[in-house]
């Protein structure tokens, strides 16, 4: 783990991001399903492996065409749309849980990445983000003099 210098404009943007989140639904009509009315957000995962950081994410259904992702020096943007491929109009159709919407995600660096390195590679419905680290935010081992 490595330290990361603090950045207050950093913190806000990532503030003003999660409330965003947070009344990004406000304004929809309720949902008559009370189990379908989390947000649509994939899952991901993130971590470091050698000089990278690595974010693999779970888009079922998606093809690549369907997702774009963008980055920047502290964060990756994931945005995209899951869409019902027919509607089945039966008096039998008890309940609905596949989802179907547009999300938008953004998800905060570790530490400091360069954006214009970034890859993406996508499989059988997991999209796997390769960002290589800036210079600076690599962990370099220097040995510290101890004053008495």
């Amino acid at each position: 783990m490595s330290l990361a210098r603090w950045d207050p404009f950093t913190e806000m943007r990532r503030m003003r991001e999660d409330m965003d989140r947070l009344f990004e639904g406000f304004w929809r009509p309720p949902m008559l399903l009370p189990w379908v009315t989390e947000g649509i957000s994939p899952a991901v995962d993130v971590y470091e492996r050698d000089n990278n950081v690595v974010i693999k994410v779970e888009v079922p259904g998606l093809n690549k065409e369907d997702i774009e992702v963008t980055a920047t020096e502290d964060s990756i943007s994931l945005k995209g749309e899951f869409k019902h491929e027919e509607e089945v109009k039966e008096e039998g159709f008890c309940r609905r849980e596949r989802r179907a919407g547009k999300f938008y995600r953004t998800i905060p660096m570790p530490t400091a990445i360069k954006p214009n390195q970034v890859k993406a590679n996508f499989r059988d419905g997991l999209l796997e983000i390769t960002a290589p680290k800036a210079e600076a935010a690599k962990a370099k081992e220097k040995k510290v003099p101890i004053e008495a």
